[in-house]
């Protein structure tokens, strides 16, 4: 096999396995809502939003910058991993400490479900093999490994229906698929060519990784909060039924945004490396970031509008089809969310992560003010036009309010008129091919 890995293949392989993903757990997804109705689908949803959140915190912000290390320390790349691992799991194991104690404190009869499904985050050192394979974009062998895991899970999960299992067991069912996929990656890394040596614990990388990751956890964390608020409110304001709806909905928009960030981690290696050679080839290897990500969201929010009613009852069936419009709503949100994607990674590249911070405080308050003044009068559709008006706020516009972010507010625009400047998608494509030393070579 060649050495080179074209970023197009990586990505081709990475959506590809999150188009396998979306097809197999719809169906399941859709099973499983059917059999839990909207109240129950609601619940574990929940349980599953809030471990989510606090699974950013546990990874430590490491994802982007154990790759950029990777990069600049190929000598040393198992002292990197194995640092990486374990600092995540001392992350892992405080972050649902943390979660239990306020899971008990504050949820009530959610906090047991809560509780369950964060046990999963115990598996997620484990990924830092992920970021092995994209530094080298070998990326197929995680598809690989995913797949069989969501196949594992579905197979699980359809299992538990036909048995008629309670809501418990459907939050163990997520635990168990993280165990499956941790175990699948332990795998694929110890067969793979790429060789990155023992994997040790190097106080000097655990310091770097630290003091680049600490303030990027929190604002990570923060993001994270702030593009589930919608959802928050959702369960505290609105009642079972409704919650239930707003997350088939949510569960359904989320897709693009996975794709969205599969995108974006596959580009970053070529992105860092740009960044290092000249500011001319960072710029328009960034711009490419916002093109891409821009036209996926166009696809998305077009799409919703036009299949979003149909897709919610074929999968869910006529009980959820007032989750119709809350997923049209949605979609025009992700178009937005995906375009502030590449904001982060210019973020972590050229500008401070308290940026971050600041833009997501600013996403929550006009969530919170306009969720106020919507949800009474609009339910789960006012909760996604809040979410929506979150997205332009702090992910477009805030870029104008911020002096550092201002270089990157035109490539944003361009982005989003990307859809009526054909002229540009011929370059779009050829960007996708690395110059030779984006390239990484085998160890």
């Amino acid at each position: 096999m060649s050495t080179t890995r074209q970023p197009l293949q990586n990505i081709i392989w990475l959506l590809g396995e999150r188009l396998a993903r979306a097809l197999v757990t719809a169906t399941v997804l859709g099973v499983v809502a059917r059999h839990l109705q909207p109240e129950g689908f609601g619940r574990l949803n929940f349980a599953m939003t809030v471990t989510l959140i606090a699974g950013y915190l546990a990874n430590l912000g490491l994802e982007g910058i154990v790759v950029n290390e990777l990069i600049r320390r190929p000598t040393q790349s198992g002292a990197v991993l194995g640092t990486a691992c374990l600092l995540r799991l001392a992350g892992g194991l405080l972050t649902v400490g943390l979660v239990a104690l306020l899971a008990g404190g504050t949820l009530g009869a959610d906090a047991p479900l809560v509780m369950i499904v964060a046990l999963g985050l115990l598996f997620q050192p484990v990924d830092v093999v992920d970021l092995w394979f994209q530094r080298h974009l070998e990326s197929r062998r995680t598809v690989v490994v995913r797949t069989v895991g969501i196949l594992g899970g579905a197979t699980l999960k359809l299992w538990l229906v036909a048995t008629g299992a309670s809501l418990s067991a459907f939050a163990w069912a997520q635990v168990a698929d993280a165990g499956l996929i941790a175990l699948g990656l332990t795998l694929a890394g110890w067969r793979s060519p790429q060789r990155s040596g023992k994997w040790t614990w190097d106080p000097e990388i655990a310091r770097a990784l630290w003091q680049r990751g600490a303030m990027l956890a929190v604002s990570t964390l923060a993001v994270s909060l702030a593009m589930r608020l919608d959802q928050i409110l959702v369960r505290q304001w609105l009642g079972d039924r409704e919650t239930g709806l707003y997350f088939a909905a949510t569960r359904l928009s989320e897709v693009a945004l996975f794709a969205g960030s599969t995108m974006a981690l596959s580009l970053f290696p070529a992105l860092a490396a740009s960044h290092a050679r000249s500011a001319g080839e960072y710029a328009g290897r960034l711009q490419v970031l916002f093109d891409a990500l821009s036209l996926l969201g166009w696809g998305v929010a077009l799409g919703c509008t036009g299949l979003g009613w149909l897709v919610v009852r074929l999968i869910y069936g006529p009980a959820y089809a007032e989750a119709g419009p809350i997923l049209v709503v949605q979609g025009w949100a992700c178009l937005f969310a995906l375009n502030a994607t590449a904001r982060w990674q210019f973020i972590l590249l050229s500008a401070s992560p308290v940026l971050n911070l600041a833009a997501a405080a600013l996403h929550i308050g006009t969530v919170f003010l306009s969720g106020w003044w919507l949800l009474p009068r609009l339910g789960g559709v006012g909760a996604a036009g809040a979410l929506l008006i979150g997205c332009v706020i702090s992910g477009v516009l805030s870029s104008y309010l911020f002096p550092s972010l201002r270089e990157c507010a035109g490539a944003q625009i361009r982005g989003l008129l990307i859809p009526f400047t054909p002229g540009r998608w011929r370059a779009l494509l050829d960007q996708f091919n690395p110059r030779t030393d984006d390239l990484p070579t085998r160890s």
